[in-house]
C-alpha cells in the first residue's frame, strides 16, 4: 500500500498544470534572431536529427520537476505486520516405556502393534498436528521423560517439536531384566523438577509468558520401582500449581507380550497379566485438578490427547502495526520486484539535461 503525509498531497496537484506551465514559458523566451531577407529556403531545409529531437531537453527536465515534487511529497509505501504473541503451556510428556509396553493389544490399520508404538503415533500426532483443524502445540513448550526401571529425561524443554519427536520414536520398551520395572513416582518427580526450574534457563527467558504447566503421565501397570512414591510426586506437583492428566493404557489384562522361550531364546508372543493400578493414577490427577482417562484402543487414545489439548489451550495475542518506507530515498520491494529510489529519477534526469544541451543539443545565444 503506497500512501502520503497528510498535507502532502496538494504538491500533486502541481502536476496537472505543469506541462502547461512548461510548454508556455518555452515557447516565450527570447531566442536569438539572425537578419534575412526571406525564411522560406531555411524553412524548407531539410531537419537533423538533432532538430528533431530537441524536444528531449524540455522533457527531461519535466521529468525532473515532476519527480523532486512527487519525492517531496513523502510517498510511503506501508505494510501491515501482525505480532503475534501467545502465553504457552509448558507440557512434560511422561511415558511408561516398561516391559510390559511390548503388550500386543492395540491394532493401526487392522494390524497388530504394541503399546509403546501406538502412543509414539499419537504423541507425534498431538505435539506437531494433523491437519488445519489439528494444528498441534506450536507455542508451547515441551519435554520428554520415559520411565522403566528409572525415570530418563530424554529431551529438555524446547520449541524444537520436531526434535523431541524423533526421539521419541527411537525410544524402545525396555527388555527383561533390572530396567524393566514401573518407577511412576521417580518419572513424575523428575517432570515437576522439569517444570519448576524453567526460570533457571538462560536460553528461554519466558518464565513469565507461561499460562500453565502440565504433566501428562501414560502408563500402564503399577509402581514396581523406584523411590518416590505416586502420589508423593502428585502432592509434589499440587504444591507448586502443576496439573497432571494421566491415562491408563491397555484393554486387556493378559495381554500377548513377546518373551524369550527357555530353551531358544527366541521371542515369542506369550500372555502375561498385568495389573493397572487405576485407583492410584485416578486420586494422581484429582490431586492436582487433571483428570484420568483409559486408553483401550488406538481411537480411544487418540480421542484422551484430542481432549487434553482442548483442555490446555494456548492464549494468542495478536498486535498489528504498520512499517513505512519512503519511497523517495529508499528501495522499496513491490510484488516481488525492488525497486530503487525516486529520488534517483531527477538526479538523472537532470544529469542527462545537462550533458545532452552541452553537448549533442548545445545552442549558441
Amino acid at each position: 500500500m503506497i500512501d502520503f503525509p497528510a498535507g502532502m498531497i496538494w504538491f500533486l496537484l502541481i502536476l496537472l498544470v505543469l506541462p502547461l506551465l512548461w510548454w508556455q514559458w518555452a515557447t516565450r523566451r527570447r531566442q536569438a534572431a539572425i537578419a534575412y531577407s526571406s525564411t522560406a529556403t531555411v524553412a524548407a531545409a531539410p531537419r537533423t536529427l538533432v532538430q528533431r529531437t530537441r524536444w528531449i531537453i524540455p522533457a527531461l527536465r519535466t521529468i525532473a520537476i515532476a519527480s523532486l515534487i512527487i519525492c517531496l511529497a513523502g510517498p510511503m509505501r506501508a505494510d501491515a505486520i501482525t505480532q503475534v504473541h501467545s502465553d504457552g503451556v509448558a507440557i512434560e510428556l511422561v511415558v511408561d516405556r516398561s516391559h510390559s509396553m511390548s503388550a500386543i493389544d492395540f491394532k493401526r490399520d487392522n494390524q497388530p502393534i504394541n503399546r509403546l508404538d501406538a502412543v509414539k503415533g499419537v504423541v507425534a500426532d498431538f505435539v506437531l498436528g494433523e491437519d488445519q483443524d489439528r494444528p498441534g502445540r506450536p507455542s508451547d513448550l515441551i519435554g520428554l521423560i520415559t520411565f522403566g526401571s528409572y525415570a530418563d529425561s530424554n529431551s529438555p524443554m524446547t520449541f524444537d517439536h520436531q526434535h523431541l519427536v524423533d526421539i521419541l520414536k527411537q525410544i524402545h520398551t525396555a527388555p527383561l531384566g533390572p530396567e524393566s520395572g514401573t518407577a511412576i513416582g521417580d518419572a513424575v518427580g523428575l517432570a515437576v523438577s522439569k517444570l519448576t526450574s524453567l526460570k533457571d534457563r538462560e536460553d528461554l527467558r519466558l518464565d513469565d509468558q507461561i499460562k500453565s504447566r502440565v504433566i501428562i503421565l501414560l502408563t500402564d501397570g503399577e509402581q514396581t520401582s523406584g523411590e518416590l512414591q505416586p502420589l508423593e510426586s502428585a502432592r509434589l506437583a499440587e504444591e507448586y500449581g502443576i496439573k497432571i492428566y494421566t491415562i491408563g493404557a491397555g484393554n486387556e489384562a493378559s495381554p500377548l507380550v513377546p518373551m524369550p522361550h527357555p530353551r531358544t531364546g527366541q521371542m515369542i508372543a506369550q500372555r502375561r497379566n498385568y495389573s493397572l493400578d487405576e485407583e492410584v493414577l485416578k486420586e494422581m490427577a484429582q490431586v492436582t485438578g487433571g483428570r484420568y482417562f483409559r486408553a483401550t484402543d488406538l481411537e480411544s487414545l487418540a480421542d484422551i490427547y484430542q481432549a487434553i489439548d482442548e483442555l490446555e489451550r494456548s492464549e494468542i495475542h495478536q498486535q498489528q502495526y504498520m512499517q513505512y518506507e519512503d519511497m523517495a530515498v529508499q528501495p522499496v520491494r513491490i510484488a516481488g520486484f525492488t525497486f530503487p529510489p525516486l529520488l534517483l529519477i531527477p538526479m538523472i534526469a537532470l544529469l542527462l539535461e545537462i550533458t545532452l544541451a552541452s553537448t549533442l543539443y548545445r545552442r549558441l545565444p
